[in-house]
């Protein structure tokens, strides 16, 4: 390839000689994408999961400052607030039906199959396989997101009020209905693999999602409710 951005087999043989001024790689299930110190990006990996990236190889010249990935694709931000997809569809590496809504995003958030972009504006693009769908909940991710969290299949988005929004696989926490009521005053959310855990700015938790991955609270909610925790990350 004539610029630095490149696609290979399962190693990095064929890349190996523009594998220099490297500042930061990523990876998804089965690639990597290396971000150069010139915002240009060179990937090497499975090739129809995000290893080859030669149809955006214009687009990921210049310009790049931060790369995400879920389990077979990835989602490059670059500095004028644009996004630039490849890799396999099903986990994201198409954002054609989005793409007139991926302008002026400022972080990029990604679970195993989907990516969750947010704006400058505080609205929340999804696209993607699980969580790639949040017409559900479109018009709470309007505005005043803060930040979004992910499990395996689920998101969880943080506004600025303290509310919490949810979508994606019910068993990765993509439902919050049982807790609905709880969530308010958020400061922030961790995420595992299958549930959501939030702090509260009264030092209190809550959780849900798979009840044996943490989802479920219940045999130390006494504990969680006494204010311990206003420094928990």
């Amino acid at each position: 390839w004539s610029s630095d951005v490149c696609s290979s087999d399962l190693d990095s043989t064929q890349v190996s000689s523009r594998l220099t001024g490297i500042v930061k790689i990523f990876s998804n299930g089965v690639a990597f994408a290396a971000l150069k110190n010139n915002g240009s990006v060179v990937t090497w990996g499975r090739k129809d999961y995000g290893g080859n990236s030669s149809g955006v190889v214009s687009q990921l010249q210049d310009g790049v400052v931060e790369v995400s990935g879920t389990g077979g694709a990835f989602a490059a931000l670059k500095q004028d607030g644009s996004v630039v997809t490849w890799g396999d569809g099903s986990f994201g590496g198409n954002s054609i039906a989005v793409a007139t809504q991926l302008q002026k995003v400022q972080q990029i958030v990604s679970n195993l199959s989907a990516f969750a972009a947010i704006r400058q504006d505080g609205s929340v693009v999804t696209w993607g396989d699980m969580g790639g769908d949040s017409s559900g909940v479109r018009t709470q991710l309007g505005n005043g997101v803060r930040q979004v969290y992910a499990t395996g299949y689920g998101f969880a988005a943080l506004k600025q009020d303290g509310s919490v929004v949810t979508w994606g696989d019910s068993r990765y926490g993509g439902d919050s209905r049982a807790v609905r009521d709880g969530l308010s005053g958020v400061l922030r959310i961790v995420g595992n693999d299958y549930a959501f855990a939030a702090l509260k700015n009264n030092g209190s938790v809550v959780t849900w999602g798979r009840k044996d991955y943490g989802g479920n609270s219940s045999g130390v909610v006494s504990q969680l409710q006494d204010g311990k925790y206003r420094d928990w990350e």
